[in-house]
């Protein structure tokens, strides 16, 4: 027994439109009939098959993709199928897009630290080379003394952490002069134990 099965998609425009001289264009009682074999159809086919139609009655593509688009996210639907077919589009639904903010934003900060200490160990074996032209700036008491923000690294090496925490924010340490996460010097005792040192 062979298996044989047709879809017939139809749009039929019974109005009159009494055309006038003004609007020659108008039709009168028009039909549109898309009509293809159905026995060997898959749903991309089911769905190209209508998006076709759905131009021939006058939508535009941005219609029809906003449509097939609530077809497939919209709060009838399962929500485990909704990330399945999100991740496979490559696509982030509204409830994940934070976390993923966050991730991407956590591993930008890694890059750029890692980025950082390389320039850092870059610039260190250069002045051990080239001691002339890559001198390192030297830190002073009086550099110390006018501080007001310090990082973590200098901040352990002139003073004493202080507190039992400390508010951090990204700007340029006035010790060292790099930009990275600094917080202000009272946090390390106001870096006294460096500016002892520097006044022997």
């Amino acid at each position: 027994m062979s298996y044989n099965a047709t879809v017939r998609l139809s749009y039929i425009n019974d109005t009159d439109a009494n055309p006038s001289k003004y609007f020659p264009e108008i039709v009168d009682k028009q039909t549109i009939t898309i009509e293809a074999p159905a026995q060997d159809l898959n749903t991309h086919q089911y769905f190209e098959l209508f998006k076709g139609f759905l131009r021939a009655v006058g939508f535009d593509d941005y219609g029809i993709m906003d449509g097939a688009c609530r077809v497939a996210f919209n709060d009838c639907n399962r929500e485990d199928d909704m990330k399945k077919l999100a991740n496979e589009y490559e696509l982030h639904l509204a409830e994940d897009f934070r976390e993923k903010l966050v991730e991407y934003d956590a591993q930008q900060d890694r890059d750029i630290a890692g980025l950082e200490a390389e320039i850092r160990e870059l610039k260190a074996k250069l002045a051990e080379i080239l001691p002339e032209q890559y001198e390192q700036p030297s830190v002073t008491k009086k550099v110390l003394e006018n501080a007001y923000t310090v990082c973590k690294d200098c901040g352990k090496k002139y003073g004493e952490y202080s507190v039992g925490c400390s508010s951090v924010w990204e700007g340029e340490c006035d010790v060292c002069g790099e930009t990275k996460p600094v917080t202000e010097k009272r946090d390390y005792g106001y870096l006294e134990k460096g500016i002892k040192e520097l006044s022997k």
